[in-house]
């Protein structure tokens, strides 16, 4: 998909906006309203003044659009810093898709001593096991940080690395232990197959 220099992005998330002339849009494409942000290697900006706040009012939701002109909604909660990046037109399923994405990245990392281990298992060849794209998909982090971050380490046609090099990009990328966790789980559901396949035979 083809980047999209600053001022358009601008330009596209002000046309957002419900009722607006085309002079408000440009006025609104300059404003303070429209926020830039790279976090989870995601270049976007979102719309201050264009938000949907959740029932129980701890969720909002800001229209955002990324330099590759891709629209989405981005998730804040008071209490996190970074927000979630969710590909979809409606903002209330933006704000379940976060929940849910949360609630498993907190269970994740009730684990995450386990993953800390393992990676350094890998690293030193006491455990070894393939990374897969469907690990990546399996986890908890959003698709456009997902997406981001293998073209920023180089490898956005990449559908398998050995478990070694995760491990070493998690040094990197801390949040690649959440891909780390999804292929130990895999890795595991495949051993037990084995095991009872064998203990069948």
């Amino acid at each position: 998909m083809t980047k999209i220099s600053h001022t358009a992005a601008r330009l596209q998330l002000a046309k957002q906006r419900q009722m607006t002339s085309l002079i408000d849009q440009e006025i609104l494409s300059n404003s303070t309203d429209m926020k830039f942000t790279k976090a989870d290697w995601v270049p976007l900006y979102f719309d201050l003044g264009n938000k949907v706040t959740s029932d129980d009012g701890q969720m909002a939701a800001y229209r955002a659009v990324t330099l590759k002109g891709e629209l989405l909604w981005m998730v804040f909660t008071p209490t996190k810093e970074c927000g979630y990046h969710a590909s979809c037109s409606d903002p209330f399923e933006a704000m379940e898709r976060a929940k849910a994405s949360w609630a498993n990245r907190r269970a994740v990392r009730l684990e995450w001593d386990l993953v800390e281990r393992t990676a350094r298992d890998l690293l030193t060849a006491r455990q070894r096991f393939d990374v897969r794209i469907e690990d990546l998909e399996a986890s908890p982090l959003c698709t456009l940080g997902i997406e981001g971050f293998r073209a920023a380490i180089g490898m956005k046609r990449v559908t398998r690395i050995p478990g070694w090099l995760a491990a070493l990009l998690m040094k990197v990328e801390p949040q690649m232990g959440f891909v780390i966790h999804a292929a130990m789980q895999r890795h595991v559901a495949a051993q037990s197959v084995e095991l009872n396949v064998h203990a069948a035979a």
